[in-house]
């Protein structure tokens, strides 16, 4: 009797630390896969858009403005350029371009940004609108409003009630004596309503490094129905050049400038140990998979360099328990920092048979060639939570024929063809695949033909 009952108790025992242990989240054997800074390697002021599929950043440079359409946040940099306005284009002005912001609107594209006719004191705002992110463009005018006074770094916070309004960087007067932040209502994409709203001067020291004394480039970040203003303060030429933050709490009026709370002290600054110098001017966007929120900037990696040497970096954000973001502190370009999630590079991932090669236009600067029957990758991807999902894969092609895999996700196998293309010339292939709640396994498994693969994404199927 003893004998049966201490066997049924072990008998209970084990099958609930199996139980205990099959309710364990999987965890991935292979190593997290990173990246390092500079997404760009000279940049500055970036305005990156996700679309729910490819990530879009507008720079501005000698060619004029330009756009670079990547399917990862962090291939930006080795996205192709194209060129989608030049000064004086269009009755446009033609003169130093500076800062341009990416939105989309609808079904439409803006480019708002900032020029002049040779002359500073001549700065204003104008706006481009376009069918899609690539163009064309068409000149849609000054944005102002009555004052028409100087305006740079302009961009569209649209509040959680749905209003739209445009926030930009501006003096007060007619003179370079200060540089404040501004908003006022917006009628449509191009036109303002009413006055101009002053929310934000350089009144605090650490605002001051740097004369004229600066507030500019602001950004707009929306959570849990409260809206922040991240913006840049001192001279953009100065080491000192950082971050600061403006809060209005739930349910504040963005055109009432008492409502509005600034932070005390930069909340993004220089990092002499990792030799990052005036770090701000930024840009917020999600991961693919939606779960993460992430921000661009500019910053230099030289002491004293000012305007020369700035780079365009990527950096995830978190979130303190009071609801405001925690930015930390900029990495240097010897730190790895993980990818953002829902990324994933095909070359960093357990490879049987493939090739890595260099590829200029890679996310990565390199892609893993399949050249033979049973050349096999296999991918650890993590979802957020269970559900639909699609996976996106980048390819190029240069064999002049068409080539042919099975993608098997979590067992279920999936026929996945990629027609010839050049090897430097990328596509993309989608497949909708059902995804659980942590680790999922994908393999990418060669079955005719060569190919070769670049970079995974995963997104929600529902965006």
């Amino acid at each position: 009797m003893r004998r049966s009952l201490l066997s049924a108790r072990s008998g209970a025992l084990l099958l609930s630390l199996a139980v205990l242990a099959s309710a364990q989240p999987a965890t991935s054997t292979l190593p997290r896969q990173t990246f390092r800074n500079p997404v760009l390697d000279v940049g500055q002021d970036p305005s990156v858009v996700f679309d729910g599929a490819f990530y879009h950043l507008v720079q501005s440079d000698q060619d004029g403005l330009s756009v670079r359409t990547s399917l990862t946040l962090t291939g930006l940099g080795r996205a192709k350029k194209t060129v989608i306005w030049r000064g004086g284009q269009g009755d446009s002005p033609c003169c130093e371009l500076w800062a341009p912001e990416l939105v989309r609107w609808g079904d439409k594209w803006y480019v708002y940004y900032a020029a002049d006719d040779g002359r500073n004191e001549n700065h204003r705002m104008y706006v481009l609108e376009a069918p899609s992110v690539t163009g064309p463009y068409t000149f849609k005018g000054k944005i102002s409003d009555s004052s028409d006074r100087w305006a740079i770094d302009g961009t569209v916070l649209r509040a959680p009630s749905g209003e739209r309004y445009f926030v930009w960087s501006g003096w007060e007067g007619t003179e370079n004596v200060e540089q404040d932040l501004y908003i006022a209502k917006m009628r449509n994409p191009w036109t303002l309503e009413g006055g101009r709203v002053r929310i934000s001067r350089p009144d605090q020291p650490w605002e001051q490094n740097g004369r004229p004394y600066i507030n500019e480039g602001p950004e707009v970040l929306v959570r849990d129905g409260r809206v922040f203003l991240a913006y840049s303060a001192s001279g953009s030429w100065t080491n000192d050049y950082c971050l600061g933050l403006l809060s209005l709490d739930k349910g504040g009026d963005v055109m009432n400038a008492a409502a509005w709370k600034k932070s005390n002290g930069c909340v993004f600054a220089r990092n002499d140990r990792a030799d990052v110098y005036g770090p701000g001017h930024n840009g917020f966007v999600k991961s693919p998979d939606g779960s993460e929120d992430w921000h661009l900037y500019h910053a230099n990696l030289v002491y004293g360099s000012g305007w020369n040497g700035r780079s365009v970096r990527a950096q995830k954000l978190t979130w303190n328990a009071n609801g405001t973001p925690n930015f930390g502190a900029p990495v240097g370009f010897e730190q790895t920092s993980p990818l953002p999630s829902g990324e994933y590079e095909v070359e960093q991932a357990k490879v049987s048979g493939t090739v890595s090669r260099e590829s200029s236009f890679a996310s990565g600067g390199v892609a893993a060639r399949f050249d033979d029957e049973g050349d096999r990758v296999d991918l650890d991807v993590t979802a957020p939570s269970a559900g639909r999902y699609v996976l996106r894969v980048r390819f190029s092609n240069g064999s002049g024929k068409a080539a042919a895999q099975t993608v098997t996700v979590n067992g279920a196998p999936n026929r996945v063809a990629y027609p010839a293309s050049g090897w430097e010339s990328y596509g993309t292939r989608t497949l909708t695949v059902a995804l659980k709640s942590g680790l999922n396994t994908v393999a990418f498994t060669q079955v005719a033909g060569d190919v070769q693969l670049d970079a995974v994404t995963i997104t929600p199927s529902a965006r």
